[in-house]
């Protein structure tokens, strides 16, 4: 028997602890997306728009690793893992995610990219995780229902087969990201694995760019502040993120960031006067429950990582 007081209450608060900082990640994503929108407004191509969000990101993550004397290397060992994360995992992640948009709506393109916490749970417990605990199973449907929900009240439901291609390639993407940051980052700190992923996602997309002859930057203050925003909540996102998924894991990370469409939505409200539609207001508070359940869920087993 474990005494509650020296394990178990501890493994709680440290889970409720990486399920918030999850949430906010999600939360600062949803600002990214805000911004994001701003940002294309100006007819900066794509992958320009991302390369400048990342390295704008890595700038900032740097100077935060400075002032608060945070190491600027990873971990010996670790470095490898970083750049094949960043490249191979954010930076085709955003590429395809961006590139399923250009075949079909934002709606289908989300609920699409959505489906990653399925796969996120399917590839752990295949690799040896275990299968995932009854609440972990309960959240996971309440995020996977919510995001529909959200999705398809949006702004309708189109894509073609190419486009279904893509975003499904863009959710096993970043569910290779996830479980393979859950696997390989464990003595890196959050901050800097941040600022070396979005570094190296910024020199992929700047490659993309330049070889695709999309290449650009924006004009004016009034193309510069959105990119300022995007770089600045993808900094913090990062971090949040990391920080996260190193107490509670890949799958229940999977979870509890569902709640990324929900944000975006309500930000959407506030700022650029989208409508919230009764769907929204149903499936956010789907995958709110699905979020509070998978912080609340079983403490993580030894496989899935975690810190003091």
């Amino acid at each position: 028997m474990e005494p509650s007081s020296t394990r178990t209450r501890p493994a709680a608060g440290r889970d409720l602890v990486g399920g918030s900082l999850v949430g906010l990640a999600a939360g600062l994503f949803g600002a990214v997306v805000l911004f994001g929108k701003l940002a294309l407004r100006e007819g900066l191509a794509v992958p320009s728009l991302l390369s400048i969000r990342f390295g704008l990101a890595a700038i900032l993550l740097a100077l935060a690793a400075v002032a608060t004397g945070r190491p600027l290397l990873p971990a010996r060992g670790e470095g490898r893992w970083i750049g094949v994360l960043a490249v191979a995992g954010y930076a085709v992640e955003s590429a395809l995610f961006f590139a399923a948009a250009e075949h079909g709506t934002a709606a289908a393109v989300t609920l699409l990219f959505f489906t990653y916490p399925v796969f996120v749970t399917l590839v752990s417990w295949a690799l040896g995780g275990g299968a995932p605990a009854r609440l972990t199973t309960t959240a996971l449907v309440l995020a996977v229902a919510g995001t529909a929900l959200v999705a398809a009240t949006g702004a309708g439901l189109a894509i073609d087969g190419v486009g279904v291609l893509f975003a499904l390639g863009a959710a096993l993407t970043y569910t290779g990201y996830l479980l393979g940051a859950d696997a390989a980052l464990r003595r890196t700190h959050p901050m800097t694995s941040a600022m070396w992923v979005s570094a190296g996602a910024s020199a992929g997309l700047l490659v993309f760019a330049w070889v695709s002859g999309r290449l650009g930057f924006p004009q004016g203050a009034s193309g510069w502040w959105p990119l300022l925003g995007m770089g600045s909540a993808s900094a913090a996102a990062f971090v949040a993120l990391l920080a996260g998924l190193q107490r509670i894991g890949a799958v229940r990370t999977a979870i509890v960031a569902a709640t990324e469409p929900l944000a975006a939505a309500i930000l959407g409200a506030a700022f650029l006067d989208e409508p919230v539609t009764l769907g929204v207001a149903a499936g956010g508070a789907l995958i709110l429950a699905g979020a509070v359940a998978a912080s609340l869920a079983r403490a993580a087993r030894p496989q899935e990582q975690q810190i003091p």
